[in-house]
């Protein structure tokens, strides 16, 4: 179920910063540093996906080339992107999901039903215990009633994630999402780095390339497959970086915006 509101939903809307870390050019180490998500100014919203149940009774989420199956008993399964997801009913209108990555919490949320409207919040959780929580509402397009249907992502608030850069050497490039536990470690060369999550490789992948003194390109695959394409680009000043997401499967598109910490 981006980024905005669950790790699910992270790696199917373009979640933006959780799945296609920035990237910095040797050449530019104002790239370098910590950058802080603009929630108010990014524009998150907008992307879809499916609920739909099957008549075993397994739930089956469906977005931006990303699909999984879950079920409310507690049973853990396992997502295509390597994490787990664990759920629970804690009510006839209200989910409890958790998502793991090798055994390890990374975040947690609660989905209540509202008339036509789905309400996410989210607490995502770092290594060292600490919390953000994210709030977002998505609207019905379609189906129902009660949680099947087809849905569209509204547009998340609360706290935000940050992401660290960090250059190694003239070539290589190390970014970072503490807040989801994600690390991607690669160089300019478009080979493939896995996207490490909880200390383990997840099955998404970055692929970087340079475009220009202040634009960078990084493909993301899961399963080998393409996911996504980010183009982040740096503002004149060096304080802003705006990531332009598009996910393959849909063309559907996402813009995250960074502050410079």
């Amino acid at each position: 179920m981006t980024t905005n509101s669950t790790l699910m939903r992270t790696c199917c809307v373009g979640a933006v910063a959780l799945l296609a870390p920035a990237v910095l050019l040797a050449q530019q180490p104002h790239f370098d540093g910590t950058w802080k998500l603009n929630l108010a100014k990014s524009q998150l919203s907008g992307p879809t996906y499916s609920l739909d149940k099957k008549p075993s009774g397994v739930w089956h989420y469906s977005g931006g080339g990303f699909d999984a199956d879950f079920d409310l008993t507690g049973k853990e399964y396992t997502m295509p992107s390597g994490a787990s997801i664990i759920g629970k009913a804690v009510g006839p209108k209200s989910w409890d999901l958790s998502f793991r990555m090798g055994g390890k919490p990374i975040s947690r949320s609660t989905v209540t039903l509202k008339e036509n409207s789905l309400v996410w919040v989210s607490d995502i959780t770092s290594p060292e215990g600490k919390t953000v929580q994210q709030t977002s509402t998505d609207t019905r397009i379609s189906g129902g009633p009660g949680f099947a249907g087809k849905w569209k992502s509204g547009t998340p608030t609360g706290g935000s994630t940050t992401l660290k850069i960090a250059m190694q050497g003239t070539d290589g490039i190390t970014t970072e999402v503490p807040e989801y536990q994600q690390a991607v470690k690669g160089s300019f060369d478009g080979k493939d780095y896995p996207v490490m999550q909880a200390g383990q490789a997840s099955k998404f992948t970055n692929a970087f390339a340079k475009s220009g003194p202040n634009t960078l390109k990084i493909s993301t695959k899961l399963n080998g497959k393409p996911f996504a394409v980010d183009v982040y680009r740096l503002s004149s000043d060096g304080k802003v970086l705006t990531d332009e997401s598009t996910t393959v499967a849909t063309k559907e598109k996402t813009k995250a915006v960074f502050d410079r910490q």
